[in-house]
């Protein structure tokens, strides 16, 4: 089976987020088993519906996830490398994302994802060994303001404990400076993913909540993490939109189960 490994939002000081991107004729029974052996963040998984369209679903090593913006943007680098097009639609169970090509850059627009401001739950802050300038919470991730970017470097979270908190993943983040409008970090041990290199679905939450702030809708902004990355988000309302880099590595070729060929069907419709 072959697929293709690409560094999303990836800079010459950012390594960025890998993704792996399969290209199948129709969804693989071992997906789940395919993202575990491949072992990045995200695996996504796609197949043609029609010209420019594509169904997709995400998988994290341990867990299928219902949205993930950087795998995403991956296989939009994917599959418009030796196209014409400029422009996709990918079609998942969580709803319809379109993504195109912006220069060098891949861009996708995501829908917003609303916060309401709460207090930390018991043991959150202690799990993240931080303190808290605010805390809001959406329908799965919560959402930690710290003082600084150094704040947010600073995180060294205990992961078992973030795991027994009653959310999918953990955003901390903090007003940027020289150039920078905010950073973030993100933490998903519930899925199998402790740290997420650089989240685009927290992005959703991030910027309607920085653009609030800040008094504008255009944002730059840094993920800390141990690679880091680096992303472009506009606040449209009831829409997000993210652009950044997708650097391919190239076209892996493994011995996985059920060994997924690439057909004629699938050339004619890419």
């Amino acid at each position: 089976m072959r697929h293709h490994i690409v560094d999303t939002f990836a800079d010459a000081r950012y390594a960025g987020n890998p993704a792996a991107v399969v290209q199948a004729a129709e969804f693989p029974a071992e997906m789940q088993q395919i993202a575990h052996r491949i072992g990045l963040p995200t695996t996504a998984f796609v197949i043609p519906m029609r010209a420019g369209t594509y169904r997709v679903r995400w998988f994290t090593p341990h867990k299928e996830i219902n949205l993930c913006g950087h795998a995403t943007i991956a296989s939009a680098r994917v599959l418009l490398a030796d196209s014409a097009r400029t422009r996709l639609t990918f079609v998942s169970d969580n709803g319809v994302l379109h993504a195109e090509r912006v220069a060098d850059l891949i861009a996708i627009d995501l829908p917003t994802a609303p916060l309401t401001p709460c207090e930390p739950p018991p043991g959150l802050l202690e799990a993240l060994g931080t303190d808290a300038v605010a805390c809001a919470v959406s329908s799965d991730d919560i959402l930690i303001e710290v003082e600084s970017m150094a704040a947010v470097r600073a995180i060294d979270p205990d992961f078992a404990a973030l795991a027994r908190q009653p959310y999918r993943g953990h955003i901390v983040t903090a007003r940027g400076h020289n150039g920078v409008d905010f950073a973030s970090r993100t933490f998903f041990p519930a899925l199998g993913v402790d740290e997420d290199q650089v989240c685009v679905t927290a992005h959703c939450k991030l910027t309607p909540y920085w653009a609030q702030r800040l008094g504008k809708d255009r944002l730059d902004t840094v993920q800390l993490s141990e690679r880091g990355g680096r992303l472009q988000v506009w606040d449209m309302g009831e829409r997000v939109r993210v652009l950044g880099t997708a650097v391919p590595r190239g076209a892996v070729h493994e011995d996985l189960p059920h060994l997924l060929e690439e057909t004629t069907s699938w050339e004619a419709v890419t």
